[in-house]
């Protein structure tokens, strides 16, 4: 597993948006989306539920956080 992913992912945990997790890591927005789309296709699950109130953890996002969170 690339490792930028999981971070990225902690991120938009964190910051609970694709814009200010982009801030967070030094990337901008649409790079953090790829990176996002990247680990999802990975996965083969969503990880976030996206809209207007920014990006909410699915169960599987809950799930792979924990993951994440040991590889840090």
């Amino acid at each position: 597993m690339d490792i930028e992913l999981a971070r990225t992912f902690l991120a938009v945990v964190e910051c609970g948006s694709f814009y200010k997790a982009g801030e967070q890591v030094h990337v901008t927005q649409s790079t953090v989306s790829a990176r996002i789309k990247s680990l999802e296709s990975l996965l083969g699950q969503a990880m976030f539920a996206r809209g207007k109130s920014g990006a909410l953890l699915t169960p599987a996002g809950h799930q792979f956080r924990r993951y994440a969170e040991r590889s840090e």
